[in-house]
Order: structure tokens, then C-alpha cells, then sequence
């Protein structure tokens, strides 16, 4: 028997290469995304070393642990640094400086947030490494962090305008540029070192934002940090082991996000590939009915023909894993490439073990179903030939669709009325049970979609009717196996529609809005942590041709007995520029000793207490819902002079313009942008920036998701290139028959691809129908939590998706159609 197995696989080769070749691109995708995990991971961890190196304890106050650019926590007292130096075991100890600073672009504009930091006494304990040149060596030197210098291409003694924590632009001269690895706090954002008085200066801190200290020779971590814990209290100690592994933690969880959508649509691909292995090895069987019957006939078992089924099944899984793996270490180090920081790659034997795992068992699952399909053969019966579907297993067959159908139905249907996250769970839950109902009718309604699909083009293009009818005729000759083959397809198309209607859904909810609730033509704000000064507040109202002028503040406070947002806007904007859903009340009617809020009821008092425990007492005249997706509304409004009263800002956090009826949009905003041209911290947006915006982001998601698509399109057009091949073998002496009737090679080419076309084009029906059904749920499911409000279908996109699956259909087919066109008239018919 294994002399059979072995001479079955040579001999068939070549079909069982096309099933290897879906399974090895799902095994790459799987081994890709597992090592682009642990690579990132080591990075994080790598680039956290170098903020940790030579640290074995550090300072900080409790609150300090906030991002950098939150500057309302408490710092650490500069005279606490001698009493670290002092504390027995330390060998040095320095303090850091962090805060505000921006460079400024050759428009005389910041060039987005930035961060000033100190370089301490002793260079190890500073948190960076140099790079290139020297660490600043004097008051009107500074280092820049590598990616700003190549970003603004800074060369080494380049004057460097940068942007002081209170607004106040200063020169200095790059003396080198640092590496600060990872550090999610800072992020993406430019950083400064300076010497530390010139540190203090440009940042306006008064204290550390940590103190840092080395052990000295014998001294652990721990012991030092017990001793510094004595001596600090009531602040934060921490070993140094400790913050490399919280913040690598806290940076990673944004990497691990990445990687879990990444495995989602690893499991994607293998669950299409699975789908393309079994119709590829159902067709194999339907193919080799005659080799088992002649095998039962010689004495083999129904065990030594599953065993045979399995045995082709594991040496086509093992050689499609291996290949996988190879790929997917290329994927990943391609990937790796792509990254700003470019991590190097990390072979993780755990990870390529899974993928090889994986690629193995989903083979064999795969083929387990066609393989016991294989021993159910009888001699007698399969020399005649395989039977038909019988009445009953139809009847059997739409009733466990319906039965599977209702239940994927009501798993959705409970999906939309739960709350997020769990309803997008339970509705991805209903979708796949509802898809394998689908699956199990496909073969039902295959045929006449088919001819559906086909009555307009025969009606076209009746020049090819005769071959267009012919294609039909194939389609629908076999409905399981095209049933089978454009599962896959439709699953990817699926995947498209669905989060291409979520995404234009989400773009147009925001849009509607910042038009609905937020109609304003202009916001003009500062730099990230800076507030607008009231000088400019009072330039831009000077300004011609503007009717509403209004400032907006907001902070964090306790109202009642928990943390909300509150606001205030200049009562002209009220009920004009800011607009929320008003549940009771008016905006209009808030004024002083009165307030607005999301929750409660008209006539109800509320404190809110400000940071420096003052009180206001305030009445609610109005109750509006603040649920208005991607322009939050405050949870309570108040009216500027209670704002100012209570929180002494020194300025509002953004103005909200509106331009004068009859003025036109440039006018307007040349006349804002010259109110504000003097002040290189403040920025102009419209609400036409705003969209656009909004319209890139969305676009590059998209872009994202369907370049992770595509490889499940990929394995399904596999799929399909297989299945036409292996009909081609299967249909050799037909094709023969119909070249010798008279049917030219072209025109079989193009019964093939048009057969092909048709089955592209029933995928993509299937799963715009199923992507636009689901997107609508998972809506409807944002919709109950408070989100998104407006159901949009891209109907010009989802049609060029239906006219892509077409194509790239006919293109899978080129290779079968070439060769079933150089087929022999004679040499099928006489063999």
C-alpha cells in the first residue's frame, strides 16, 4: 500500500500542487504574523533598555506616572536630589527634566509637539544614547532625537529655533542627535536635550519628572530601592528592572492590538484555504472513483483507502508548511522593513513550530471528510459511475440550513441591542454560524443564480451567446463544486463590504456631526499642551468679517462624587456654533450660577469642585446627550465666567469662529489667518481640514484591511484556478468532442475564463449582500452604545469590488484555459 501512496503522489503531483499552494500561503501567513509579534515585542523591550540602562532605582511622584504633556501632576522637588546622592548604596544619582518644547519649521510654525529633557551630570543616567556629534557642551547647544534631524534634515551646527514651554522662541546650535528608543509617553513626538539649566528654563518645570540612581558595587536593586522607600516617602520608588518592564508593557499592548487583528486575519486565510483544500481533494476523489473501485476490486480495505487519503493529505501538508514557513520569515522580515524603526527579525522556534502545526492539521481536517467519502465507495458502483444528490438529502440539507440560519439570525439580532464590545462579538458569532447556513444551501441556489448572472451578458453579447451558454451550462453542472470553490471568494469579498460600509459609516456619522452639532467654520488652537493666549482671542474678534468669535475651555473636575469633562463656551456660541441633541432645556438659558449636562433633570443643583478645592454650586437649565461620535461634547457646560471664576486658565483651550453671512470662506480665512500669523504656536483648522482628515484616515484603514484581505482573495482565486484546472483534466475528452464540432480554441478559452467570471461574479453578489447585511448590524450595535448614527453604502465602490472579483477571477482562469486550448482534437477521443 505505500508503494501505491507513493507512486499516487508522483503521479498526481501536479494537482496536489495546487492545493499546496492555498495552504502554504495561509502556514506563511500565520508563521509571518507569529514572528512579526515576537519581533516587535523584542523591540519594544530592546528600546525600553535604553531608558532603563544603568538605572536601578528611580524617584517619582505618584502622579507623576502621567504622560508627559500632562503637566498638571506633581514633580519631584530638585532639593530631594541630594538626599538620594546621600542615601547609602547609591553610586550616583541625577535628575531628570521633562516638558514642553517645540521646534519651529521654515514657515515660522511648529512643526507639532516636542519635549525638552536634561542631560545629567553623568551622561548614562540621562535615558538616551548619542548618536552622532556630542551631547551639548554649552547654554546654546542642543541634541535632537535622530528621526526629527532626518525628518527636517538638521545638519551639525545648524541653528535651531525652538519653541519654549511659555511661548517664547529661542536659538540654539545641534550639537548632535540622541536615541531615545521606545518610550510611548513621548511617542512620535520631536525631542530636545539641553544642558539641565537651560533644560528647566525652556520646559518651565520646577522639578524633576523622576530621579534616577546607579547602585554601587554589591548593592541589588531591590536593596536599593528598600533604602531610597525609607527615605522618599510619600514618594514612588521603583527598581529599575520594574520601569523597563512596565513601560515596555504599557508600549507593547498597542503592538499585541496590532498582532491580535493580524492573527484574525491569519484565521481568515486558513479557514479559506481549508475550504480551498477540500473542494480540491473532494474533486480528486470524484476524479479517482475507477482507482478505488479497481483497489477495493485487488483486496484494499476501506481502512487502507482512508489511510492512503490521509497519507497523500500529510505529505501535502508537511511540504506546503515547509514552504509557508520560508515565506512567512520573508513576510515578516518585508514587514519588519516597513517599520520606522526597523527591529530586526526574531526566528521564534515556538512560532514556527505553530505555523507548521497549523498547516499540517488544517490539511489533514480538510481532507478527512472527502477521505471517508473515498472508503464509502463500492466497487460495483463506482466502476458505473457516482450518483446524483437524492431528494432527501436536499430536503435534509435546506433544513439544516434553515435551522442553522435562524440561530446565526438571532445571535445577530441579540448582537445589535448588546452593548459594545460584546455585541461586535456576538454578531461576528452570528455571522459565521449564519455563512455556514449559506454553505450548506449554496449548492440549491447556485444553479439559478448562475443563470441569472448570465442572462445579460447572453443578451449583450450575442455574438458569444454560444459560449456564454456553455459557460452556463459548466457552472451549473456541478453546484456543490462551485458552491464550494466561490465559498472562499466570498468570504474575502465579505470582509471588504463589511468594513468598507463601517468605515464610510464612520465617516459620514462624524461629518454629520461636526455639520449637525458642531457648524462652525474655524477652530483656532495652540500647540498640543499650549493654551491660546487672550491677546489672540482679542486679534481674531478685531478681525473683519466674522460673526461668532467664541472661546471654549475645558478641564477634568469632580462633579458630584466622580471625574467629567467640563466646558464652557462664550455664550454667542451657544445653541449657534455648538449644537448637541437637546433632551431638555436650552443651551441659550446657561449663564452664571447655571449649567447644562448630559445627565439628570432640569432644576437639579451639582457641585463641581475645582483643583484648588473651590466649589461651584450650579443649576441644570438643560440636559443634551453628549454621545456625538468623534466631536465629544463635554458632560457638563457652564458659562465662561464661572469657568474662569473656578479654574483660572490662563487662556482658552480652543476658539470656534464662524464666518459673516455673505463673506466668502477665503475672506474669512485670510482674515483669521492673519489675526493669528504672529503667534507661531497657533494653528487654523477648518471643517473642510477637519473632513479631509478624517477621509485619509479612513482611506489609509482601508488600505490596511485590504491588504490583509488580499491574501485570503489570493488563497480563494487559488481556489479557483485549481478547481478549473483539475475540470479541464476532468473534462479533456468533452473539450476534444467540442473542438471537433467546431468550436475554435479561442472560443474555449473564453468559455472557460467566462465560466470563471461567472463564478467571480456570484462571490461578489453573496458577499456584498452578506457584508452590507452584517455592516448594517454592527451598526445598529454602535448605534445602541452611543455611537455612530448614519448607515452609509458606498454603492460606486462595493460595484467596482463585484467588477474586481470578476477579473481577477478571469485571471486565475488564463492558465487552465491556455491549456484546455491546446488540447488534442484527436488523441482524447481515440484513447
Amino acid at each position: 500500500m505505500l508503494n501505491t501512496i507513493l507512486a499516487g503522489l508522483r503521479y498526481r503531483k501536479a494537482r496536489l500542487l495546487f492545493s499546496s499552494v492555498a495552504i502554504a500561503l495561509g502556514v506563511a501567513f500565520v508563521a509571518g504574523t507569529l514572528l512579526l509579534n515576537a519581533s516587535m515585542s523584542a523591540s519594544y523591550y530592546a528600546g525600553f533598555a535604553v531608558g532603563a540602562k544603568n538605572v536601578s532605582a528611580l524617584v517619582a511622584s505618584p502622579k507623576s506616572g502621567n504622560p508627559p504633556g500632562d503637566y498638571g501632576g506633581q514633580t519631584v522637588p530638585v532639593r530631594l536630589l541630594q538626599a538620594v546622592r546621600a542615601t547609602r548604596g547609591v553610586a550616583a544619582a541625577d535628575g531628570r527634566v521633562i516638558g514642553p518644547a517645540a521646534i519651529l519649521g521654515a514657515d515660522g510654525k511648529v512643526t507639532g509637539n516636542g519635549y525638552g529633557v536634561n542631560v545629567t551630570s553623568d551622561p548614562a543616567l540621562s535615558g538616551f544614547t548619542l548618536v552622532t556629534g556630542q551631547l551639548p557642551a554649552a547654554a546654546d547647544q542642543v541634541d535632537v532625537d535622530k528621526s526629527t534631524a532626518a525628518d527636517q534634515h538638521f545638519r551639525l551646527g545648524q541653528a535651531v529655533r525652538v519653541v519654549t514651554g511659555i511661548g517664547a522662541t529661542q536659538v540654539f546650535y545641534l550639537a548632535g542627535t540622541i536615541d531615545l528608543g521606545v518610550n510611548p509617553q513621548i511617542g512620535d513626538a520631536a525631542v530636545l536635550a539641553f544642558q539641565t539649566p537651560q533644560a528647566f528654563r525652556v520646559t518651565g518645570q520646577s522639578g524633576y519628572a523622576m530621579i534616577v540612581a546607579r547602585a554601587a558595587p554589591g548593592v541589588s536593586q531591590s536593596a536599593l530601592a528598600a533604602a531610597l522607600s525609607a527615605r522618599m516617602r510619600p514618594l514612588e520608588v521603583q527598581t529599575g528592572a520594574m520601569y523597563a518592564s512596565e513601560e515596555a508593557t504599557a508600549a507593547s499592548h498597542v503592538g499585541d492590538v496590532f498582532g491580535y487583528g493580524l492573527l484574525v486575519f491569519a484565521g481568515i486565510s486558513l479557514v479559506v484555504a481549508c475550504i480551498v483544500i477540500y473542494n480540491t481533494f473532494g474533486i480528486l476523489i470524484a476524479q479517482r472513483s475507477r482507482e478505488f473501485a479497481l483497489l477495493r476490486c485487488v483486496g484494499a480495505s476501506r481502512r487502507q483507502v482512508f489511510r492512503a487519503m490521509i497519507a497523500e493529505a500529510a505529505a501535502t501538508g508537511l511540504a506546503a508548511a515547509a514552504t509557508g514557513i520560508v515565506l512567512g520569515i520573508a513576510l515578516s522580515a518585508g514587514m519588519l522593513r516597513l517599520v520606522k524603526t526597523s527591529p530586526p527579525l526574531v526566528l521564534q522556534p515556538s512560532a514556527l513550530l505553530i505555523a507548521a502545526c497549523t498547516g499540517l492539521v488544517v490539511t489533514v481536517g480538510a481532507a478527512l471528510v472527502p477521505a471517508r467519502a473515498a472508503t464509502r465507495i463500492a466497487p460495483v458502483a463506482a466502476a458505473a459511475g457516482a450518483g446524483t444528490e437524492t431528494l432527501t438529502r436536499r430536503a435534509g440539507r435546506i433544513g439544516f440550513a434553515a435551522v442553522i440560519g435562524a440561530l446565526g439570525l438571532l445571535l445577530t439580532a441579540f448582537g445589535m441591542g448588546a452593548r459594545m464590545p460584546a455585541g461586535m462579538l456576538v454578531i461576528a458569532a452570528g455571522g459565521c454560524v449564519f455563512f455556514l447556513a449559506v454553505l450548506a444551501i449554496g449548492p440549491l441556489f447556485t444553479p439559478p443564480m448562475i443563470s441569472l448572472l448570465a442572462w445579460l451578458p447572453r443578451k449583450a453579447l450575442t455574438r458569444h451567446a454560444a459560449t456564454l451558454s456553455l459557460a452556463t451550462a459548466n457552472a451549473r453542472r456541478n453546484p456543490h463544486r462551485v458552491a464550494a470553490t466561490t465559498a472562499a471568494l466570498t468570504i474575502g469579498i465579505t470582509l471588504m463590504t463589511l468594513f468598507t460600509v463601517v468605515f464610510s459609516s464612520i465617516q459620514a456619522s462624524a461629518d454629520d456631526a461636526i455639520a449637525g452639532h458642531f457648524p462652525f467654520d474655524f477652530i483656532v488652537s495652540a500647540n498640543g499642551f499650549q493654551k491660546v493666549p487672550p491677546s489672540a482671542v482679542a486679534a481674531v474678534r478685531r478681525a473683519p468679517g466674522l460673526s461668532v468669535v467664541a472661546a471654549e475651555y475645558e478641564q477634568l473636575a469632580t462633579v458630584g462624587s466622580q471625574q467629567d469633562l467640563v466646558g464652557a463656551f462664550d455664550h454667542d456660541a451657544l445653541g449657534v456654533a455648538v449644537k448637541p441633541a437637546m433632551l431638555a432645556g436650552s443651551l441659550t438659558a446657561v449663564g452664571p450660577g447655571t449649567a447644562a449636562a448630559d445627565s439628570g433633570r432640569v432644576g437639579r443643583v451639582i457641585t463641581v469642585i475645582t483643583p484648588d478645592a473651590g466649589r461651584l454650586r450650579l443649576r441644570i437649565v438643560a440636559v443634551y446627550s453628549s454621545q456625538t461620535y468623534h466631536t465629544p461634547i463635554p458632560s457638563v457646560l457652564i458659562s465662561s465666567a464661572d469657568f474662569v471664576r473656578g479654574f483660572r486658565p490662563t487662556g482658552p483651550d480652543r476658539v470656534v469662529i464662524d464666518a459673516a453671512r455673505g463673506v466668502s470662506t477665503g475672506a474669512s480665512r485670510a482674515a483669521v489667518a492673519a489675526a493669528i500669523g504672529s503667534d507661531p504656536l497657533l494653528k487654523m483648522t477648518t471643517f473642510a481640514d477637519y473632513k479631509s482628515s478624517l477621509d485619509s484616515q479612513v482611506n489609509t484603514i482601508l488600505e490596511v484591511v485590504a491588504g490583509l484581505v488580499a491574501l485570503a482573495i489570493i488563497i480563494a482565486l487559488t481556489g479557483i484556478s485549481s478547481t478549473l484546472t483539475l475540470s479541464v483534466i476532468e473534462r479533456t475528452r468533452e473539450s476534444a468532442l467540442l473542438r471537433a464540432l467546431g468550436l475554435t480554441g479561442g472560443q474555449l478559452r473564453r468559455m472557460l475564463l467566462s465560466e470563471a467570471v461567472l463564478m467571480g461574479l456570484l462571490a461578489a453578489v453573496l458577499g456584498g449582500a452578506l457584508g452590507i447585511g452584517f455592516g448594517a448590524a454592527l451598526l445598529a450595535a454602535f448605534r445602541h452604545s452611543g455611537g455612530l448614527g448614519v448607515l452609509s453604502v458606498p454603492i460606486v465602490r462595493l460595484v467596482l469590488y463585484g467588477a474586481a472579483a470578476g477579473l481577477v477571477s478571469a485571471a486565475a482562469a488564463v492558465l487552465p484555459a491556455r491549456r484546455a486550448a491546446r488540447t488534442s482534437v484527436i488523441t482524447p477521443l481515440t484513447s
